[in-house]
């Protein structure tokens, strides 16, 4: 554990190192050196989570909903469960990918005909 907090004590010093040569960033590497690396790779990813959490919901979730839609129709076995129920029964996750279900109910009750009789 000791070793895990030296490396990112040697990190962080030469990040803030790094940034106080380019003189146009001495107050991001004060900044940095007031609420620390953790800190600041937290804001950050923060930012990209609340970014890519508003694009998905006005661009890509108006086009895939259709296509939800459509495949709740064709499969009857399809639909995305929610996370308590993954939580107690892991294998309903077979239910979200299309079609899936249907190949296995499908490959069960169709068993192949294997002619013995061209062996010899």
């Amino acid at each position: 554990m000791n070793i895990k907090k030296w490396i990112w004590k040697i990190v962080t010093i030469s990040v803030i190192c790094v940034l106080l040569l380019n003189p146009a960033l001495v107050s991001l590497a004060v900044f940095v050196d007031a609420v620390g690396l953790d800190l600041l790779l937290l804001l950050i990813e923060v930012q990209i989570v609340a970014v890519s959490g508003y694009y998905f919901q006005t661009w890509f979730k108006p086009i895939l909903m259709p296509a939800y839609k459509l495949l709740g129709k064709v499969d009857p076995y399809f639909f995305i469960p929610t996370r308590t129920s993954v939580a107690k029964y892991p294998m309903i996750l077979c239910h979200a990918v299309p079609f899936l279900i249907l190949l296995i109910i499908g490959a069960a009750v169709v068993k192949p005909v294997i002619d013995t009789g061209d062996i010899c």
